[in-house]
């Protein structure tokens, strides 16, 4: 058999016993020769020479047409050269469907696509790093509504503020989108859990959970104080976080840590997967609240002289981050 190739077709001369013997030979050597180019970087080559005989008997239905170009007769034996037009389109395709190929051009493909996503990412981490490293008054704001006069004594007046906390919506529906398009479908070595909104889970309130890379160093909740004309008001600190504001209860913390603990030292030290239950997820957090669009009510107790009470109208409210 003498196989030459073309931009256009393949040319091949075998023989046979017949005419038609030959040039069945021939167009099967043509099928033969280009199923095997196709499979030159097979990943299980073992798996092609299996399936070769079915792969080039169905091709064998894709040769668009074939030209004799010579026929000689030698001893017993029939020669024919022939020019040989292949569906190469039709012919891949059932390639690429019964074995596992890899070609340069999926490589490229592979290679743009991943390409692009990592361009895409390094833009949308340095967006995060930004958005986390802004101050608290674009993240949440505090709205005064009112006081209220709640007990007289000599020397100080006891009253109640009362004020809506707010999430910046513009601030939050882009921190969200920005971690959404950076989200893994589940948690590994490489990446950490971000809350976002919330959802009902086993009857408690528990933050949606996004996995992103452990590479930006982003502030996923933030501890603040209320402040009352730029001064800390009392030692009390409320957690944000999102749109949640969020209250964790030590006793279920102490719970959740003494019936879980042994069964995952236990894993762990068995060089097992560590894996916590879904329903202890959150388990902690008691008493949560969700920061509505026009702000979620709040309260808080202020002291003042006398003299201070004509500056209850003007009172400027505002939050101060907890030092870590």
């Amino acid at each position: 058999m003498i196989v030459s190739t073309t931009v256009d077709a393949v040319v091949i001369t075998g023989s046979g016993q017949t005419k038609e013997d030959a040039i069945n030979n021939c167009l099967r050597e043509a099928v033969e020769m280009y199923t095997g180019s196709l499979v030159y970087a097979v990943t299980n080559v073992e798996n092609y020479q299996l399936q070769k005989d079915q792969i080039v008997a169905t091709s064998l239905g894709h040769i668009k047409s074939y030209r004799i170009v010579n026929m000689s007769n030698i001893d017993n034996s029939i020669l024919v050269t022939i020019d040989v037009k292949l569906a190469e389109e039709k012919i891949e395709e059932i390639v690429r469907e019964n074995v596992k190929i890899v070609t340069i051009d999926d490589v490229l493909k592979d290679y743009n696509n991943v390409y692009k996503r990592q361009e895409q990412m390094k833009k949308l981490l340095q967006m995060l790093q930004i958005l986390s490293e802004r101050p608290i008054s674009e993240k949440y704001y505090v709205n005064y509504v009112g006081y209220e006069i709640v007990r007289i004594s000599p020397t100080t007046v006891d009253t109640v503020l009362y004020m809506k906390l707010c999430a910046n919506p513009f601030f939050m529906r882009t921190y969200r989108e920005v971690i959404k398009n950076l989200s893994e479908e589940k948690s590994t070595v490489d990446n950490f859990g971000v809350g976002t909104n919330y959802r009902i889970e086993f009857g408690k309130l528990v933050n949606d959970m996004y996995f992103i890379s452990s590479d930006p160093q982003i502030i996923d909740d933030i501890k603040v104080y209320i402040t009352v004309d730029d001064k800390k008001v009392d030692s009390k600190y409320y957690q944000l976080r999102d749109n949640l504001l969020v209250k964790f209860s030590t006793i279920e913390i102490v719970k959740i840590f003494a019936k879980c603990f042994p069964k995952h030292f236990k894993e762990a030290y068995n060089g097992e997967e560590v894996n916590i239950d879904k329903k202890w997820n959150n388990f902690a957090i008691k008493k949560s609240r969700i920061i509505p669009e026009d702000g979620l009510p709040l309260k808080i107790r202020y002291k003042v002289t006398a003299e201070q009470v004509k500056t209850l109208a003007n009172l400027k409210l505002g939050l101060q981050v907890k030092q870590r």
